[in-house]
């Protein structure tokens, strides 16, 4: 690794790292076990990160820009609806895929310090406005406020959820209740609903 540029360095820590929180669970991964899966040593990890704790605050950027290119393919369709339920339950499998005591941990950190993790990420944001818009236009969703307005809600709304599928140990039918929600937030048409 050491012919590797700072920041691809840096990105395979994080990408190993998730990887291993995926397996064994935040809280079951040292910064050992990180530094024996990337073949580093502690002094490289800490040369790139502050602590095991800074991997998971962006978290949200890569799961962010991972939805918005696959948003980006399927805009054509004409269910606008089905679109924007895409962006909420992509977040929603991505996030769980990573345990509660992931997001647990993240919700800490951010608690002590605003890291930014929850932060609105322009990329997605312009593209749910985007749908919201053209799904107000075709009569699919029917609630007229401003759609970045209605956005806001049902991102404070996302978050709510995770808190409590959070408190709840999984325990929480988290995909069901936001669909449930957004339904309602949106008001969407009848027929669109499931």
């Amino acid at each position: 690794m050491s012919n590797i540029t700072a920041n691809t360095t840096r990105d395979c820590i994080i990408q190993t790292a998730n990887q291993l929180f995926l397996e064994k669970g935040y809280q079951n991964v040292t910064v050992i076990d990180i530094c024996e899966a990337c073949n580093i040593s502690k002094t490289t990890f800490y040369y790139h990160l502050k602590s095991k704790e800074d991997i998971i605050l962006h978290f949200y950027d890569s799961v962010t820009h991972n939805i918005s290119r696959y948003l980006m393919s399927i805009l054509e369709k004409d269910n606008y609806w089905d679109q924007l339920l895409i962006c909420f339950e992509s977040l929603v499998k991505e996030a769980s895929k990573f345990g509660s005591d992931f997001l647990s941990q993240m919700m800490i950190s951010n608690l002590k310090e605003d890291y930014g993790s929850y932060d609105f990420r322009d990329e997605l944001t312009d593209i749910a406005v985007m749908i919201i818009k053209k799904g107000q236009a075709a009569g699919q969703i029917r609630n007229k406020n401003k759609a970045s307005d209605l956005y806001k809600a049902s991102a404070y709304m996302f978050l709510g959820y995770e808190v409590t599928w959070c408190i709840k140990k999984e325990k929480f039918e988290w995909l069901k209740e936001i669909n449930t929600a957004l339904e309602n937030i949106y008001d969407v048409a009848p027929e669109l609903r499931k």
